[in-house]
């Protein structure tokens, strides 16, 4: 038998996480999803997915047998697309990765913007804090600050950005302002978990050369916007992206510290995996936030 149809089914079932979702999304019903991925067990000779009342659990076959069908699966979706008028208007399902300090300070609007021309492409946005591996979770699109390791992935720059350290007016007023990276050690420093080190804080001299400092406060979170919102509440000095912070500081609710230590040597790319073509979604959504953020 051809298995392509039972191919995509269980393709969904492994994306989406259930038969529920998976019959939601191919438009078919339940029963016949689990159908389908009955024949596929039954002609391969092999279980792919445990079941339980609570969730699906992928078999070791499964996992084997789920990497080849993803691959298929896109290989189908990009020749499909190839085919397709260039004229054609972007549709479907795109899938973005976002880091959460963007995801509360300028990547809304553009979003918005984005969906008033675009308004047959579906937007489903995962905002987290760790590196995400793109084609393993089935992601289109992550925004991520920091230069490209993995040559497997495309990266468009979107703006430059860098790492500032912060604190309100008042805070400084209270407890001083310092003005090396070393005295940070008698302040009330607000620590992001996600980071690499997040009791290291990184600096440069002016030679170019880093240094880190190790840091202590009566807060962490892996949720910056609890941490800048200590910041901006006086409660100690907050370390964060240029993004995150701008509007803050031109409002006068935060004040940069330590500018010498810092530098604006990164930036905020757009990142996507490598593919002959790339899909009218994911070009849309990528020049869209270009030309809206590159200025």
């Amino acid at each position: 038998m051809s298995i392509l149809p039972y191919l995509e089914t269980f393709s969904a079932v492994v994306e989406n996480g259930s038969f529920t979702a998976a019959a939601e999304i191919l438009g078919k019903s339940r029963p016949v999803v689990s159908k389908q991925i009955s024949l596929l067990e039954q002609h391969l000779g092999v279980q792919l997915l445990h079941r339980t009342t609570r969730r699906l659990h992928l078999t070791q076959a499964g996992e084997v047998f789920a990497s080849y069908s993803h691959k298929i699966m896109s290989d189908l979706r990009e020749a499909e697309q190839s085919v397709l008028p260039l004229q054609s208007e972007p549709q479907g399902r795109l899938r973005i990765s976002a880091p959460e300090s963007l995801a509360i300070s300028i990547l809304p609007e553009v979003v918005l913007s984005f969906q008033q021309k675009f308004p047959r492409i579906e937007l489903d946005i995962h905002v987290s804090g760790r590196l995400v591996n793109l084609v393993e979770e089935g992601i289109d699109v992550a925004l991520r600050v920091g230069e490209l390791e993995d040559s497997s992935l495309i990266a468009r720059r979107l703006m430059p950005c860098g790492f500032h350290a912060c604190a309100s007016p008042e805070y400084l007023k209270k407890h001083g302002k310092p003005t090396h990276p070393s005295e940070l050690e008698t302040h009330n420093c607000l620590i992001y978990s996600q980071s690499l080190h997040p009791d290291n804080w990184m600096f440069s001299d002016n030679q170019g050369k880093s240094f880190s400092i190790k840091v202590n406060g009566n807060l962490r979170s892996d949720t910056g916007n609890i941490l800048m919102n200590a910041a901006l509440n006086s409660n100690g000095i907050f370390i964060g992206p240029t993004f995150m912070i701008a509007s803050a500081i031109e409002e006068g609710r935060l004040e940069t510290i330590l500018d010498e230590y810092t530098s604006m040597t990164t930036g905020l790319y757009a990142v996507y995996p490598y593919t002959k073509l790339v899909s009218t979604k994911v070009r849309a959504f990528v020049d869209f936030i270009v030309e809206s953020w590159g200025n």
